[in-house]
């Protein structure tokens, strides 16, 4: 049973919020843009993943969890988990392809694509395995302990594993029914109270962290592009006008604007806004304007007179 489906990163949404408001010459531009194309081919296999597990019927109770995301002795996010009878089964996706050789002596997974360009990555068989541990150090807080199982799943049709591994499981896509199924060969060790009791631990977990990238990569704000951005032709630096917002690139109009660049900040800047955070953020003059917009967009006030700020509500 999916309890937790599957949903595209929001942190590729925020990246490309952040390579939006970057001049291209900026020196971080060229690497964020690579991480976002990294996340983007990981949703994908998570994605089709997503799509075999959606058809599998199994002999047994489960629950199916998308992204899990944990803290134990560090932070850590998990593909997929499935609560069985037989215990916790850890899916971690890959979506490389080409020619693929688990290595050890340092362990990495070595990439040969068709046109002869050779990558190495981190051994994700050295992943998984501490994300197993992690896990158990995690519901060792519940004084639960189980059997915690995990493959490695390699999404694309165009991957090629010439040499695998001992150290995990390692499949494609395509075997996930039947490495599912086997569990059912094998000794239940949770009650139905159990798988329960852990489903209902896994639903109140926290969402990733929402620091502000601007902090997470050392930009400063300096660096930015400020202003409104127009949704018509991505123009950054709206003018504000009687009752609206202008675009003067392409003359377009639109009265809400400034929501979407102040929901932009929380995720680029701060977690907090003041006052003259919003007029510099939105190339504001006037600090009235910049109050009413603060007061008008859904945000909690805090403090008074000139330590007042606003923050997000979360529901």
């Amino acid at each position: 049973m999916i309890i937790k489906p599957y949903s595209a990163s929001n942190y590729v949404l925020r990246l490309l919020e952040l390579v939006d408001r970057l001049s291209p010459q900026h020196p971080l531009y060229s690497r964020i843009s690579k991480d976002i194309g990294a996340i983007k081919a990981g949703d994908y296999g998570e994605e089709m993943v997503y799509r075999e597990l959606e058809q599998v019927r199994l002999p047994y109770k489960n629950y199916i969890f998308h992204k899990v995301f944990l803290r134990a002795e560090s932070t850590f996010e998990l593909d997929y988990l499935v609560i069985t009878p037989y215990g916790l089964v850890i899916l971690e996706v890959k979506n490389i392809i080409g020619e693929l050789e688990f290595s050890i002596n340092p362990s990495q997974l070595i990439q040969r694509k068709e046109d002869g360009k050779m990558s190495k990555f981190p051994c994700p068989a050295n992943q998984l395995n501490e994300y197993k541990y992690q896990l158990s150090q995690y519901l060792h807080h519940y004084n639960i302990s189980v059997p915690i199982h995990g493959a490695l799943i390699f999404a694309s049709r165009n991957s090629f594993i010439r040499k695998s591994t001992n150290a995990v499981t390692v499949i494609y896509k395509n075997e996930i029914p039947s490495y599912l199924r086997n569990f059912s060969t094998i000794n239940s060790t949770l009650s139905e109270d159990d798988m329960e009791q852990i489903k209902g631990i896994l639903l109140k977990c926290p969402s990733p962290s929402t620091i502000p990238l601007i902090n997470h990569f050392s930009i400063p704000f300096e660096d930015l592009k400020l202003g409104v951005k127009c949704e018509s032709c991505s123009f950054i630096g709206m003018q504000k006008i009687i009752r609206t917002w202008y675009c003067p690139k392409c003359s377009k109009t639109n009265s809400y604007a400034h929501y979407k660049a102040i929901s932009t900040y929380f995720s680029l800047c701060k977690e907090t806004i003041t006052n003259k955070e919003c007029r510099d953020f939105l190339l504001l003059n006037n600090r009235n304007e910049a109050k009413r917009i603060l007061s008008n967009s859904g945000l909690l006030k805090c403090g008074k007179s000139s330590a007042t700020y606003y923050k997000q509500r979360f529901y």
